[in-house]
């Protein structure tokens, strides 16, 4: 299904990450993550694959391009990954958050209500601004590809607990 595939494509946001990190950032090429990165490929394609289907659809292509750029922006906040965690989380988070919102006005949406507008922003809090202060971190620590290997595992956790 079109859902199925386009969610099986976002695994790609690690691959092109490790990919700019070595080639254009020079991060150190390991086995196991190289491997890694050909497995999420490789099972991408296998689950995704529909025999007789002709290319990747316009959504798809920009699921894709979306990819790529939060990989070059994985890149970039590994450069500034010394400074704060929680700073540049919040800093991200408000930049993304505002643009979102007025882009959601812009085309016509309404403000939800205190309570559900509560919850939203606690479920924010809780599923972008903890993660990405751990993601800031582990950048830090860990390197560009081997933190975005690590984080596209993510999913597989997710499917276990639910």
């Amino acid at each position: 299904t079109p859902a199925a595939t386009s969610s099986l494509l976002l695994n790609l946001e690690g691959v092109f990450t490790a990919v700019i990190a070595w080639v254009v950032f020079r991060e150190n090429v390991d086995l196991q993550i190289f491997l890694g990165m050909v497995a999420i490929v490789a099972g991408g394609v296998a689950l995704s694959w529909q025999p007789g289907a002709a290319g990747l659809s316009a959504g798809a292509l920009l699921v894709v391009a979306a990819c790529v750029t939060w990989a070059i922006d994985n890149n970039l906040t590994r450069k500034v990954s010394t400074n704060d965690a929680m700073v540049i989380a919040c800093l991200k988070g408000l930049v993304a958050g505002s643009v979102n919102l007025g882009i959601a006005l812009f085309m016509g949406a309404h403000l939800p209500g205190v309570g559900k507008m509560a919850a939203a922003m606690l479920t924010g809090f809780a599923g972008y601004g903890v993660s990405l202060v751990l993601f800031v971190v582990a950048l830090r620590n860990l390197g560009t590809a081997r933190t975005g290997a690590y984080f596209s595992v993510a999913p597989v956790f997710g499917v276990a607990l639910s």
